[in-house]
């Protein structure tokens, strides 16, 4: 029963965050195109920031992908299916995607100084993607070399997003600037982001070496993960909404809106409704991180 109850909520977080990586993408894709065209091509400064703005778009596309995957994999676990090969993608595209916005961050930057944590998170995304292809081969020995090479990558991974502006170098950029306090790049606190990449890096070393009878510290493990990156994603993404919110209440008069086309003002409407789902998705996945702890209970209490 309760592993049932388990099921549910868990698949049901999967779907709203998973529509939360899709939608609030479009309007940032849409804003993103809107600024390329804002540069003339007419100084080395704006190629720059033209070819990084081009890489957030791609990096943008391919979170929306991951998206869809994640939904998708939600409705497969509904249905008692264990989505192994969505997410064993979700975790490449999701590592391409940082490795995109590191390089685009890297560019824009690039006449100015290349910061260490831009560099880290283009080597994390790189050792979390090889940490992938190693994970899933057959062999134990592979799986714990794997997880340790994950557990690097998301210490790099950790240290960059809590230390790296990314969509603030675009969004800061125009006049007036934008002055949003942009969330992580899986549009959770950055903070609470970093740990719950390095705890879902020890997760998978524990799985990997665990036996059948220590499997309930897997699920204590999971549901931290859960719990962390939930609270973070809620709340990013409320306080990344009430901070669009402002700029459409103070539209008509100051600030970045200002004197925009309303097409523009639109759009930003429409990313801070896309925001609920991500909202929606952060409060499900806390309550199933509480459910976890309380199932991973029954488990050891199993003789």
């Amino acid at each position: 029963m309760l592993e049932s109850v388990l099921r549910k909520m868990v698949s049901a977080a999967g779907v709203f965050i998973g529509l939360g990586y899709v939608l609030p993408n479009i309007a940032t894709v849409v804003m993103l195109n809107y600024f390329v065209s804002q540069y003339p091509i007419e100084s080395l400064g704006n190629i720059y920031m033209i070819s990084g703005i081009i890489l957030f778009i791609i990096a943008s596309i391919l979170l929306m992908t991951v998206g869809v995957i994640i939904v998708i994999g939600g409705f497969q676990y509904f249905i008692g299916k264990v989505p192994r090969e969505a997410m064993f993608l979700g975790i490449l595209l999701s590592s391409f995607y940082l490795l995109c916005l590191g390089m685009g961050s890297s560019l824009i930057q690039i006449q100015q100084h290349l910061s260490l944590p831009l560099l880290m998170m283009i080597a994390g995304s790189v050792l979390v993607m090889a940490s992938t292809a190693v994970y899933v081969a057959p062999s134990p020995r592979f799986k714990v070399v794997g997880s340790l090479i994950g557990i690097t990558g998301g210490v790099l991974l950790a240290i960059a997003i809590h230390n790296s502006e990314i969509l603030e170098l675009v969004f800061d950029a125009q006049a007036p600037p934008w002055n949003v306090p942009f969330p992580g790049p899986f549009m959770s606190i950055a903070i609470l982001e970093g740990f719950a990449l390095i705890l879902g890096s020890v997760t998978a070393l524990i799985n990997s070496i665990a036996r059948s009878r220590e499997k309930p510290v897997t699920y204590v493990f999971l549901s931290i993960v859960a719990l962390v990156y939930g609270i973070g994603v809620f709340i990013g993404s409320l306080i990344l909404s009430f901070s669009f919110l402002n700029l459409v209440w103070k539209a008509p008069w100051e600030l970045a809106l200002y004197g925009q086309p309303q097409w523009v003002v639109n759009t930003v409407i429409f990313w801070v409704a896309s925001l609920g789902m991500l909202e929606i998705g952060g409060i499900i996945l806390v309550l199933s991180s509480c459910v976890g702890f309380i199932f991973a209970t029954t488990q050891f209490s199993r003789p």
